[in-house]
């Protein structure tokens, strides 16, 4: 019998360096979370990234992959302090600027957003992403100024003073209003469920109406009013960052026609279109072919300038509701 010597350390490296095994086993669990992040099953990417946090909290990735798990569980200030660690730890992490500025962005911060977008412009000009943070740049300046976004009312029960001379309304001899809901059959990543979730958010908001606003189903664009349709493409749309565009036409007696359309890929690979992201972008597009042309500064309505990072189901607020019935009453 011979017994045995002692075992030989294990050594791990990274990029040819040599790091410790607790290092090793956080950067595995941090990849591990990325397919996890994409395809939405935040609480399995949280439980490895927390993990990973305690065992080499000294890595920014892990900071900024929690950042964004966090928020899209809507868990908003923890996410804040762990991207503002990654942004610490690593200034030239550049998913880390671009998730604060979406953060920011979501809860009505729309200052402390463009200037987080412009100085992810400015480290990282030619980054792949770097056209459309321009053009989201772009968008909110250009609604700040135009006026579109004003500061809210705290008293104020609907939005319409807020939206200003962007409003529109349909007039009575155009109900019911004929919609025409175009097949995404062919569209990439389009899903039958989208079309569902589409024509569940035009009756949401005709039953908050209480009879204001009808709409009749139509079998072929040349008979409706509007016409839904979807794409791909984002680059068809005026804004870019955009996922949604609804054009209305109008003459002096109010809106006679409009075009909804609808993004079927996202905005960006980390936040994908789940049901509940698809819905909340379909109440906001209909509530622009309603007449609601502007954008609230107000995060808990869906006519808020900015797509929520978390993903929740998200209703009509009740300043939209009571904005719907006093424009139709």
């Amino acid at each position: 019998m011979t017994s045995a010597g002692p075992a030989l350390a294990e050594t791990y490296y990274l990029d040819g360096k040599p790091i410790s095994q607790n290092y090793y086993q956080a950067a595995k669990l941090l990849n591990e979370s990325v397919p996890l992040l994409q395809s939405n099953r935040n609480q399995e990417a949280l439980e490895k990234l927390t993990t990973a946090s305690q065992l080499a909290p000294e890595i920014p990735e892990v900071h900024n992959n929690m950042g964004l798990v966090l928020a899209k569980l809507g868990r908003n200030a923890e996410a804040l302090q762990e991207l503002e660690k990654a942004k610490a730890m690593k200034p030239d992490l550049a998913a880390t600027w671009v998730t604060l500025g979406g953060l920011y962005q979501s809860q009505g911060r729309i200052q402390d957003a463009i200037a987080t977008y412009s100085e992810f412009l400015k480290r990282f000009p030619s980054h792949s992403e770097a056209n459309k943070i321009q053009s989201l740049v772009n968008g909110l300046k250009r609604e700040v100024n135009s006026g579109f976004i004003r500061k809210v009312d705290p008293n104020a029960t609907d939005y319409l003073g807020e939206l200003g001379n962007s409003v529109k309304r349909w007039p009575p001899e155009k109900m019911p209003i004929k919609i025409y809901f175009k097949s995404g059959h062919g569209v990439p990543a389009f899903k039958p469920i989208y079309q569902q979730i589409l024509e569940e958010s035009v009756a949401t908001w005709e039953q908050a109406s209480q009879g204001a606003i009808s709409f009749q189903r139509v079998d072929s664009p040349q008979k409706a009013d509007i016409v839904c349709s979807w794409t791909n493409d984002p680059s068809t749309f005026s804004n870019r960052a955009e996922a949604g565009e609804t054009i209305l036409y109008a003459n002096q007696k109010g809106v006679v026609k409009g075009t909804v359309t609808i993004l079927t890929v996202p905005l960006m690979v980390e936040l994908p279109v789940t049901e509940a992201r698809l819905r909340q972008i379909c109440l906001h597009e209909i509530g622009h072919a309603l007449g609601f042309g502007g954008h609230t500064s107000n995060p808990d309505d869906v006519m808020f300038y900015s797509l929520q990072v978390s993903d929740q189901i998200k209703n009509l607020s009740a300043r939209d509701i009571n904005s719907l019935r006093q424009l139709y009453k």
